[in-house]
């Protein structure tokens, strides 16, 4: 995983009784796995026992059961270990947005208010892949070769081919821009990217400012925010 940019992230997944925390779903199994500098580091994997039933649709995705669960450590406790974890690391997960929401609402004792930078590898694709018919991760991962040991709908698999797939992408966006430099800060501007310009910031990224107007040499670069207003301006 060469193509990620230097620094710790944490590569995050779980698996869920549902969709919304805020109407009763809780978390039943979670991995969250680090790269660091490009290179595979440890994971944090459990399943968790959220008190609650595990219903048969969410059995039948996943194949993890309400009996499973028995002795599976309670969430405060898992959560407690998850949040030292990721520590102030930046989290990448396929839909950032659903991780999110239940690492805040159900670790948000153990974050101390702090803020969970997110990057979400299906908005990253939808930028840097217009077009395709779907961007489940399933579909995704496929369309690139990536496959894991185990089934995916599990957490342990799913950030497996997750982590790889971000590396696919930054791979790809850096090959667009016009600077090999590509960091966390250009992957989470371009994320809130229109996906109709975002191939037109890529290529801009990096690149002098008046060069298109054949600016000669040692003009200013062109910074993030220049960038973007650019892009939502002309999008």
């Amino acid at each position: 995983m060469q193509n990620i940019p230097k620094g710790r992230f944490v590569v995050l997944d779980f698996e869920t009784t549902g969709i919304s925390p805020a109407q009763g779903a809780r978390i039943i199994e979670v991995s969250a796995r680090e790269v660091v500098d490009g290179r595979a580091g440890g994971e944090f994997a459990t399943l968790v026992d959220p008190g609650v039933r595990v219903p048969f649709e969410i059995t039948q995705i996943t194949g993890i059961t309400t009996k499973m669960l028995a002795g599976a450590p309670p969430s405060e406790v898992a959560m407690a270990g998850l949040a030292a974890f990721i520590g102030p690391s930046a989290i990448v997960a396929h839909n950032a947005g659903f991780d999110r929401r239940f690492l805040e609402y159900e670790a948000g004792a153990f974050l101390r208010g702090a803020p969970v930078r997110a990057l979400c590898t299906l908005l990253l694709a939808r930028r840097v892949y217009p077009g395709l018919s779907s961007y489940k991760l399933g579909r995704l991962v496929g369309e690139f070769g990536i496959t894991a040991a185990g089934a995916l709908h599990r957490a342990s698999a799913d950030t497996f081919v997750t982590a790889h797939l971000f590396d696919r992408i930054c791979a790809d966006a850096r090959a667009r821009c016009a600077s090999p430099w590509v960091d966390d800060d250009v992957l989470h501007k371009l994320q809130r990217v229109r996906i109709a310009s975002a191939h037109d910031w890529l290529a801009a990224w990096g690149k002098p400012v008046g060069a298109a107007l054949g600016a000669g040499p040692g003009l200013p670069r062109r910074d993030g925010a220049d960038i973007l207003m650019s892009a939502a301006a002309t999008g």
